[in-house]
């Protein structure tokens, strides 16, 4: 039974790599990777595989099945589920000793209900304006906790920033973390070892201030800045770049190889006029697979012995098709970088996703489950 006709490779060694500068970069705080959507795209088995050979006491999940994964592959940390909860999730939760995020009253009504109830992370609105209690609310929270006798079960406080890696100016982010404080005050003065936690990636590079008890390190684990002026922001403030090293290669192989005579039209909706005699190869990748539809309207182009070949005609659903022209000594079975290194040419994820007008948190988390996650710990 045959199955897909593309792979990722996974840099074992640059995860780790970018485990430790990160572990170095919390201080004291706990370090706690997301491996969330199938770790940004990379396989949520593969990663923590991984990891294990690292000091890993904390991973961030969305949902409650990746938690189960986790505990399944022998996970024995915590976990935090950052994603919504639902009342329907309680007694899981219970059971995978997973802690939830709740950031509505009705969700807390709901849990303060319960006679065993999962360890909580209150999330606090500081400007995000998605999950989260408003922070003037603390008090009453802090109060309503204790009338029944649940303080003891809120493990951590925690908020989430709307704006640190689009700006090389942080003051939003430094508003946000002010009314966080007003949070944080009120739930420090219960004296209980409640962990309080803030920061994403790009504020655990280029925000020292918001580290606090733990980080939550997601797309640049994986050996990605989280934009280019997260990138600069870090670079004025040290002098020098955090060495991150991209963990995910993509590859493909040539499945058709034939000739297209001037003047033929290639894909979908006659896009693509082939302007001179062309040799072609069919790619069996499209965006059902993950490669962006929209990609294949830009400059894009894929690595085929080191050279590049440009996209001709529209991504379908399961194929694409490349001009190799140029490219000699190449055959049906040949291998194709779609995101990585061949020779002295380089296609980032951050390629595929200017080509399809998008972030490369999109691209990656856009690759197929089922496309096969190798590992490597060559660098």
């Amino acid at each position: 039974m045959g199955g897909m006709l593309s792979w990722i490779q996974l840099n074992s060694q640059a995860l780790r790599e970018n485990f430790k500068s990160f572990r170095m970069r919390a201080g004291t705080a706990f370090l706690a990777p997301v491996l969330k959507s199938n770790a940004y795209g990379h396989g949520l088995a593969e990663v923590y595989r991984i990891l294990t050979s690292e000091d890993l006491t904390w991973i961030c999940v969305n949902y409650l099945f990746e938690a189960c994964e986790l505990r399944k592959l022998g996970f024995k940390g915590r976990i935090l589920v950052v994603g919504p909860a639902t009342p329907d999730g309680w007694e899981e939760a219970l059971s995978l000793n997973a802690e939830l995020v709740i950031g509505n009253q009705d969700l807390l009504s709901s849990w303060l209900g319960l006679q065993t109830k999962p360890l909580l992370h209150l999330k606090f609105d500081t400007g995000m304006g998605r999950q989260g209690f408003a922070p003037v609310d603390a008090s009453n929270l802090r109060d309503t906790l204790s009338d029944h006798q649940a303080l003891h079960k809120i493990a951590g406080v925690c908020t989430h920033f709307a704006n640190v890696e689009d700006v090389t100016d942080q003051s939003y982010a430094l508003t946000q973390m002010a009314r966080f404080k007003t949070a944080q005050e009120v739930f420090k003065q219960t004296g209980l070892p409640i962990l309080y936690h803030c920061a994403a990636s790009a504020s655990t590079l280029i925000l020292d201030i918001s580290h606090m008890d733990l980080v939550r390190v997601g797309i640049s684990l994986y050996g990605l800045w989280p934009s280019s002026l997260t990138r600069v922001s870090f670079l004025q403030q040290h002098q020098q770049l955090l060495d991150l090293n991209p963990v995910l290669s993509w590859y493909t192989q040539i499945t058709t190889l034939k000739q297209i005579p001037k003047g033929q039209f290639i894909g979908y909706g006659c896009s693509y006029r082939a302007v001179r005699d062309m040799k072609v190869a069919v790619l069996p990748v499209g965006y059902f697979e993950g490669y962006p539809r929209i990609a294949g309207e830009s400059s894009s182009f894929v690595l085929i012995e080191g050279q590049r070949c440009p996209v001709v005609g529209r991504i379908c659903m399961n194929m694409m098709m490349v001009d190799v022209t140029h490219v000699d000594h190449i055959k049906v079975g040949t291998t194709v970088t779609l995101i990585g290194r061949d020779g002295g040419e380089t296609i980032s994820a951050g390629d595929v996703a200017s080509w399809a007008k998008t972030i490369h948190y999109e691209v990656v988390t856009g690759l197929h489950p089922a496309i096969p996650r190798r590992t490597t710990d060559l660098a």
